[in-house]
């Protein structure tokens, strides 16, 4: 008998109402560049990418996660204006700071530890915070638009992130299932 895989990721979540103001910028992504796909989350920074995992084994990761998030303490993160990952996504600058880059690092450590739960073989690169505003559906033409809108505009916020969100798909879009509190 196989179980049912399902698609998750783990994220940190701006708090409202950052996390509108977020939204309001991806909506005006979807009008003017056409471009809707990253409405298929909340805004978020994504700390380990989409893996796929048993859907039997949900409550061990939700036992390590909350293990995981108690070694860490609340982290200031910093947005820094708009960049770009040409030729599709356009996205809010994250600062790497030292604790968030740390946490990143544990994270992507703990998966690639423990293949028999994660479902995470994606190729190890630099990680590069971001929240991101368009995406995949986002034209290579929309695209040099949509970077020329944003490229001399400010967005300059800061929050404290006090928790781990997990999201999973639904086949449609990511929710947030559950969150672990950072420290204790």
């Amino acid at each position: 008998m196989s179980s049912k895989t399902d698609l998750f990721l783990i994220a940190i979540i701006p708090p409202n109402p950052l996390g509108d103001k977020i939204q309001q910028l991806k909506l005006e992504v979807k009008e003017k560049f056409n471009s809707s796909h990253s409405l298929n989350a909340p805004p978020h920074i994504t700390l380990l990418s989409p893996f796929g995992m048993d859907e039997e084994l949900g409550d061990n990761l939700n036992s390590l996660l909350e293990v995981f998030a108690q070694g860490f303490q609340t982290l200031e993160i910093q947005l820094n204006d708009f960049s770009t990952f040409p030729p599709r996504v356009v996205f809010i600058d994250v600062k790497k700071s030292d604790p968030l880059m740390e946490l990143q690092q544990k994270l992507e450590e703990t998966a690639r530890s423990k293949p028999d739960m994660f479902s995470y073989n994606y190729h190890e690169r630099e990680y590069h915070p971001h929240i991101t505003l368009a995406f995949k559906d986002l034209t290579k033409a929309n695209f040099r638009k949509a970077w020329k809108e944003f490229e001399d505009r400010r967005f300059n916020e800061h929050f404290l992130a006090g928790d781990l969100s997990l999201l999973k798909h639904d086949g449609e879009q990511w929710s947030v299932i559950k969150e672990f509190s950072l420290g204790t």
